[in-house]
């Protein structure tokens, strides 16, 4: 690691944190991603070996730590240092949320990481009982259809079909749902204008709502748009 030579503790955590993807992959550990498939899967465009790597430096750090879990399956959590971490974590977000916000160019947008945001922040309490499947058929900037699994409250993401009929589909665009899930764009008025439509029984349409995630940084962007109107 390339230290920068001074005895500061912004320097130091610039030493810690500044090399690529590092930021990233402590902000998948805090939003709920402990195993390796479900970090890669939140960072795609991040090779496994560079993962690997970054996962070593902030254990070495100590900042995570590995633990066995059931089936001996390996798992990354933070540790009183990581979880010390959380707020400025979260303050950068709020600020470059307050000072950069924009809507996403086409490079940045891929619909699997879209809806890995949305798994990790759907509202639990407001998804129906059991198994729960929603279908979403992405429209531009490329056409694709990615799947939303929910079996007992946890959601994951499928980019092949799961073999069963959905309760639920979808129509939109990565932009749009970009937009609703950033706070740019109130989910109510994507309805209104189409450019989310929803098909499926009346209880799957009307729960909608009550369980799509959000990001952390919403009441910020919100904030932001209000006052920019």
């Amino acid at each position: 690691m390339r230290t920068c030579g001074q005895y500061c503790p912004v320097a130091r955590a610039a030493e810690v944190l500044g090399e690529r993807w590092t930021l990233l992959v402590v902000r998948d550990l805090v939003e709920g991603a402990h195993r390796f498939s479900q970090l890669s899967q939140g960072l795609p465009d991040m090779s496994r070996t560079l993962l690997t790597q970054r996962l070593r430096s902030l254990e070495r750090e100590g900042i995570i730590e590995r633990r066995t879990v059931a089936a001996g399956r390996r798992e990354y959590w933070l540790t009183a240092i990581g979880e010390d971490l959380k707020p400025a974590l979260f303050a950068l977000g709020d600020w470059a949320a307050r000072n950069y916000s924009r809507d996403p160019v086409r490079r940045e947008l891929d619909a699997r990481v879209m809806l890995v945001w949305v798994a990790r922040h759907v509202r639990r309490e407001g998804l129906p009982r059991g198994r729960f499947l929603v279908r979403f058929d992405f429209k531009a900037p490329r056409v694709s259809t990615n799947w939303l699994l929910v079996e007992d409250g946890d959601a994951s993401v499928c980019t092949e079909d799961p073999g069963f009929e959905p309760d639920l589909m979808v129509a939109t665009d990565l932009v749009t749902l970009n937009r609703v899930f950033a706070g740019r764009l109130a989910l109510s008025a994507a309805l209104r204008a189409g450019s989310i439509a929803l098909e499926g029984t009346p209880t799957a349409v009307r729960g909608f709502a009550r369980w799509f995630g959000y990001s952390p940084f919403l009441e910020t962007t919100r904030a932001l748009v209000a006052r920019t109107a």
